[in-house]
């Protein structure tokens, strides 16, 4: 192929005179949607039109680069012609199906995908494809069914099994997508895909050991598995074993270059055990690896605020936010939450409202925050007795995590606290009791809210929610 493509370049960019038949230009084309160069891709489909304008073969490969490009009533335009010529070929309706997806109309996408699916041909990947669009319908049922259908193909891929994992979990169908991974690794010993999605499976309904067990097998077939590194890392994090989830992520960096993320990985799983010690070594270590890495420079700056080194928490607080500006990540235009979140706790721990607020702020405009990132906002703006815009922020959390017995709880003390008692009653289900004994011991006190909360009555030894 190497050899193939250097004939091409050296054709087009310097004149050479080389024939290439349609078969080769096909795997041309190919090479380069793979590696994902544009130009070169572009002058390619051109190249190969003057040879073969009349090709079936080329002439779907340019209404795949239109799709690439976005392009996509262009390419549905070209394809739709293409199917007036040839009603019967499945590689147009499959070609069909691609671009009604990305332009977002799933129904017309499966009744092409089906279509394609009549010549058996690739089928993995038409069935996995059938399963994103019933995703996109949120048609749960019908996705799992096409992912277990692509699954059982001799074609199916990673990402199958990945997305099977993620639908399952949404879906709220871990305990079925369990059993059904362990029969696909007994039938497939030898997928590290399946075992390490089987673990993730076990990880997440708290069957800690089996996912143990599950992610070493994928190791064990395949030493450079980072992603497997990495879940069982933080099993062993969720189990307590600090030290085991540590040596863990060291041994990634004997498979990976990206020894800035696993320092700061490591940092992080001291830094939750309250070891700032080694935590802040690592996260040192991270920067040494990369002096830019603006989210170890955050994580750092809170160790140096936990450890009592308010001035140098600033200080480097304030050096990662104006790298972030200055330097922004592709996938973080607005800002790195981490970076916002952090900001905001060290100018709160220093007095500074207005300033930590504006943090949060923008750590919310940029919407990728994470789930802790949410929580430390709704505790900043309750402990300033910010209540109307807490419970706005809580309960739109809310609908995103049904009964979140942290939300629920805040909520229930930051109705109280406004007088709106009713409202606070309709939270008790499902809040912690021993946080809404620290949040608001009025509420337990309370003659007539106080024996509806739903545990162990207030005591003066209540211990402080962790969260």
């Amino acid at each position: 192929m190497r050899t193939l493509v250097l004939d091409f370049e050296n054709t087009v960019l310097k004149g050479k005179m080389q024939f290439f038949d349609v078969d080769e230009m096909e795997l041309i084309i190919d090479y380069y949607f793979e590696v994902n160069d544009e130009k070169p891709l572009q002058r390619a489909v051109e190249y190969a039109e003057e040879l073969y304008p009349d090709s079936t073969a080329i002439r779907l490969r340019r209404a795949h680069l239109m799709i690439a490009r976005e392009e996509f009533d262009k390419a549905l335009k070209v394809l739709n012609r293409m199917r007036e010529e040839e009603p019967d070929n499945t590689d147009v309706a499959y070609s069909l199906g691609v671009a009604s997806g990305a332009a977002g109309q799933s129904e017309k996408a499966i009744a092409y995908y089906k279509e394609a699916a009549r010549d058996g041909w690739m089928l993995g990947r038409v069935y996995a494809n059938m399963a994103e669009e019933y995703y996109k319908l949120h048609d749960y049922d019908s996705a799992l069914n096409f992912y277990r259908k692509a699954m059982e193909t001799d074609s199916c891929d990673d990402v199958t099994l990945y997305n099977f994992y993620d639908v399952s979990y949404e879906a709220g169908r871990l305990e079925q997508a369990s059993d059904y991974l362990g029969k696909y690794v007994k039938n497939n010993p030898y997928s590290k895909e399946g075992w390490y999605s089987l673990g993730c499976t076990y990880r997440d309904l708290l069957l800690y050991e089996k996912a143990v067990d599950a992610f070493e097998y994928a190791i064990a077939i395949d030493k450079t598995f980072v992603d497997a590194y990495i879940a069982l890392s933080q099993t062993f994090d969720s189990m307590g074993r600090t030290s085991d989830a540590v040596t863990t992520m060291l041994h990634v960096l004997d498979v990976s270059d990206e020894h800035d993320k696993i320092y700061r990985t490591i940092g992080s799983l001291y830094a939750r055990e309250a070891n700032y010690v080694a935590a802040m070594a690592y996260y040192k270590k991270a920067l040494d690896a990369n002096p830019a890495d603006v989210e170890a420079m955050s994580a750092l700056a809170l160790c140096y605020l936990e450890t009592g080194d308010t001035p140098t928490a600033l200080s480097m607080v304030k050096r990662a936010v104006h790298l972030d500006e200055i330097s922004p990540a592709q996938d973080a235009p607005n800002g790195n939450p981490e970076v916002l979140c952090a900001a905001a706790m060290v100018h709160d721990a220093m007095g500074e409202f207005y300033e930590a607020s504006d943090f949060f702020e923008r750590m919310i405009a940029t919407g990728l925050y994470e789930e802790h990132q949410c929580q430390l906002y709704t505790q900043f703006l309750f402990n300033h007795k910010v209540y109307d815009i807490m419970i706005e922020f809580a309960e739109e959390s809310l609908e995103v995590l049904p009964h979140s017995s942290f939300y629920t709880t805040y909520l229930a003390a930051a109705y109280f606290y406004t007088n709106r008692y009713n409202r606070a009653r309709r939270m008790l289900p499902d809040v912690s009791p021993v946080m809404l004994a620290e949040l608001c011991p009025e509420f337990i006190k309370h003659p007539l809210l106080g024996p509806l909360v739903p545990s162990s009555p207030w005591n003066d030894n209540n211990q402080s929610a962790k969260i």
